[in-house]
């Protein structure tokens, strides 16, 4: 049997994460670029697509892909979002000022914060 203390601390951390995983949907789900939305961008595949079928995607969709993350479901292209969710991308997001892999939980990919940083 769990005691006392410890039930709290379980409840208490299963709220913390609960609110996390909502916050970080209704941000990712707000930052997601418009279909017109062109120029260098995230497109963020379905974590089983390989990587044949998400580089296949990005050159169906017109775009040109610059390089791979090291999630290899997430690319950096140049394109239009439009495009590249009709071939099957889950969202396109505005490319962060910084790598994705540095930024890890904590980055959000507001258009604001990476109009500061792009040329």
């Amino acid at each position: 049997m769990i005691a006392r203390p410890h039930r709290f601390a379980f409840r208490f951390f299963a709220a913390v994460i609960i609110l996390w995983l909502v916050a970080m949907f209704a941000l990712m789900r707000a930052s997601v670029l418009p279909a017109d939305a062109t120029g260098t961008m995230l497109a963020v595949f379905d974590p089983s697509t390989t990587h044949d079928d998400a580089f296949a995607a990005i050159t169906r969709a017109g775009a040109k892909p610059i390089r791979k993350t090291a999630f290899g479901f997430i690319w950096v292209v140049d394109g239009t979002a439009g495009n590249l969710t009709r071939e099957g991308a889950i969202g396109a997001y505005r490319d962060l000022p910084i790598s994705p892999e540095l930024a890890g939980c904590v980055a959000v990919a507001d258009r604001k914060v990476s109009e500061l940083f792009s040329p």
